[in-house]
């Protein structure tokens, strides 16, 4: 995180800020966000989650007024949809999906979720009342001395973060509540379409991340051969609603409102998982492959059968 930082930190320095605003600037404003905070969704996608909050820090006190608490709470959502993409696309490829299909999607995604929460909090005038971030995140002060000593809580408050979640996650697991979520997702998974040969794996991905259940896709599929089909639906929801306990609180943490972090993604989620699900379902194998699935899992299968 310490290069993002000093990167973000000369892209101000040097006022590049509005050039790489530029690009992203239609985008943002059709999910009513100022064309400042494309370099936090750009970075959250490149590197992380916590380089794109380490990116909104040092940025927030440039924009020209607070964010509101709507506005942050899509920024928060658009980044749980499209973050860390060299590590997480690559683990779809791995596991057998087109990993520029995936790019596209998520982002696409991304866009897509901002788009429709800033018409539901503008039209129902929802969480307007402004945001006000913690002072102990953000620095006023432009010298270099000030900004390396906020830079170093910033990093000191993350890690206490990640640490906090990660026991949260023992604790939650060691109650039996992660189990009883797996429980009560089952069903609904189910009826997506989703067979149970991924089932179990699509759950652990949920719950725990992509790096999880994806990596137990690729583990799986080495093991026997999974029509890519189910690979791909697996995927498809990870990929929209994944990590539902660690990223879900570290948001809400950040100041996201739960309607957005949580109802409007799982409903989102599933929604357009089903709809790609029957849309894809009927197609035949070896277009859908051609469209969806990567060269080497279809020649993978390929060998499998001869």
């Amino acid at each position: 995180m310490i290069p993002i930082s000093i990167i973000i930190r000369l892209i101000q320095e040097f006022n590049i800020l509005p050039y790489i605003s530029t690009y992203l600037d239609p985008v943002m404003k059709l999910c009513g966000l100022p064309a400042e905070l494309s370099l936090v969704w750009i970075t959250s996608m490149i590197v992380n989650i916590y380089g794109g909050i380490l990116s909104l820090f040092a940025i927030y006190p440039s924009l020209s007024e607070p964010l509101s608490s709507a506005q942050l709470t899509i920024l928060l959502t658009m980044i749980l949809i499209a973050h860390t993409f060299p590590i997480e696309l690559k683990i779809a490829q791995k596991a057998g999906v087109r990993f520029g299909f995936m790019l596209l999607f998520r982002f696409g995604c991304g866009i897509v979720f901002g788009m429709i929460l800033s018409f539901i909090y503008s039209t129902f005038n929802m969480l307007q009342e402004p945001v006000q971030l913690s002072k102990a995140f953000v620095v006023h002060d432009p010298s270099w001395k000030a900004w390396v000593l906020n830079e170093l809580k910033n990093y000191m408050i993350i890690i206490c973060i990640i640490f906090s979640l990660i026991l949260a996650m023992r604790i939650l697991e060691l109650t039996g509540f992660m189990r009883r979520i797996n429980q009560a997702l089952h069903p609904i998974i189910k009826t997506l379409g989703i067979s149970d040969e991924v089932l179990p794996i699509t759950l652990i991905g949920l719950t725990l991340g992509i790096a999880y259940g994806g990596g137990l896709v690729i583990e799986e599929s080495r093991r026997k051969q999974i029509k890519p089909k189910d690979i791909f639906y697996s995927l498809i929801l990870m990929g929209l609603f994944h990590s539902i306990f660690e990223d879900t609180l570290l948001m809400l943490g950040m100041g996201g409102h739960y309607s957005g972090i949580i109802i409007f993604r799982f409903v989102m989620a599933f929604i357009i998982t089903f709809a790609i699900v029957r849309l894809t379902k009927n197609m035949k194998d070896e277009t859908f492959n051609r469209i969806f699935i990567t060269k080497n899992y279809i020649k993978k299968i390929k060998t499998a059968n001869v």
